[in-house]
């Protein structure tokens, strides 16, 4: 067989080859002239080379860390225990309460009457709703979170006794709907807001005593958030008006260390 014969017998392929022959020249020309392949290569080569000499992590530094993490996670554990609110007994809606509303509303009613009473017989003006509602909540949620807000109130207030105030002039339960728009993943905030009149002292007193260590007095941890002033009164240069607003938390600890990790 001569080249003619060749030539008719395989010509589409022998086109075909000579064709991704040349358009590999020219595609390799192409990327060569416009882009830097040999400095790249040479980049690479390098960076292997480096990771190759490069001295492994030892094991007790790996053990370290560990710790480290595990401690870290163990002080996470302690503070959200520390901070988290922890209701009384006496604001604990029971299991298999037959009448939640009901329930709530004996709450309301009783605590009212004492602190509204004790106030008077210290000659201390307080609320007598308490910021509170005419009528209890029905859904149970909702009287959950109701009887939470009763035992803040009752801290502050019992605060506000002990350290011989003059007034308690407003308080404010933050209504649901804001609460849900404000809330993070992770933290929820029953947020109350207090205006509280009286000497200068007795309201720091107030302060002091909202910002001790709650594992060491006892009594619940309340977070005092939000903006708070503390201002002269008009026209009674004796008494200071203290706004601020205390909040109890609810910090989801599970899902908080699952985003850490």
């Amino acid at each position: 067989m001569d080249l003619t014969d060749l030539w008719q017998e395989h010509k589409k392929f022998i086109l075909a080859t000579v064709g991704a022959t040349l358009l590999l020249l020219v595609g390799r020309g192409v990327i060569s002239a416009n882009y830097p392949v040999a400095s790249v290569r040479a980049s690479a080569n390098r960076t292997n080379a480096n990771l190759a000499r490069a001295e492994e992590v030892k094991s007790g530094t790996v053990g370290d860390v560990r710790a480290e993490v595990d401690e870290l996670r163990g002080r996470l554990t302690s503070l959200v225990q520390e901070m988290s609110f922890r209701p009384d007994e006496l604001f604990v809606l029971p299991p298999g309460e037959p009448n939640p509303t009901a329930f709530c509303w004996r709450r309301i009613r009783d605590l009212q009457q004492v602190l509204v009473d004790e106030a008077e017989r210290r000659d201390i003006r307080v609320p007598e709703k308490l910021g509170l509602e005419d009528a209890a909540p029905t859904d149970p949620e909702e009287i959950r979170r109701t009887l939470r807000a009763l035992n803040v109130i009752q801290n502050v207030v019992l605060a506000c006794i002990d350290a011989d105030v003059r007034r308690i002039q407003r308080i404010r339960i933050e209504e649901e709907a804001r609460r849900r728009a404000s809330r993070s993943p992770f933290v929820q905030e029953l947020r109350v807001e207090f205006e509280i009149l009286g000497g200068e002292r007795a309201v720091r007193t107030v302060l002091a005593s909202l910002s001790e260590d709650a594992s060491r007095l006892g009594t619940p941890y309340l977070s005092i958030t939000g903006p708070t002033s503390l201002t002269p009164v008009t026209g009674n240069r004796d008494q200071v008006a203290l706004r601020l607003t205390v909040a109890a938390l609810t910090i989801a600890a599970d899902d908080l260390e699952e985003a850490e990790g």
